[in-house]
């Protein structure tokens, strides 16, 4: 939640670039329109059927605190077209990128 909470006070930026942040999670339909609550300038997505997750290879079995499936955190750039232009999967479960370095990607990958 905290990259959630990160992004959100930097939502006025993405608009400037032409860009928006689409948050997907595992979580199912009701988690996914309280964080869409707490977040009303992100959109959040539930992928509570795993379609895109596992399409994408984004799950890391037994990593949430629960011992369950979680998605591993991902940052990826669509262009307009819908081509993929960077994507950032992360090492570990608790890594996330900064606002600053999304903000990078987008500078010199879609523009």
């Amino acid at each position: 939640m905290s990259e959630l909470v990160q992004l959100e006070r930097r939502h006025e930026d993405f608009p400037k670039r032409n860009a928006r942040v689409i948050a997907v999670s595992v979580e199912g339909p009701d988690d996914a329109r309280m964080s869409q609550a707490d977040f009303p300038h992100l959109t959040v997505l539930s992928d509570e059927r795993r379609g895109l997750s596992e399409a994408a290879g984004l799950i890391h079995p037994h990593a949430a605190p629960d011992g369950g499936d979680a998605d591993v955190p991902t940052t990826i750039l669509v262009d307009r077209r819908g081509t993929v232009r960077w994507l950032y999967r992360s090492p570990s479960v608790i890594a996330r990128l900064a606002p600053d370095e999304v903000l990078w990607a987008v500078d010199e990958n879609i523009r």
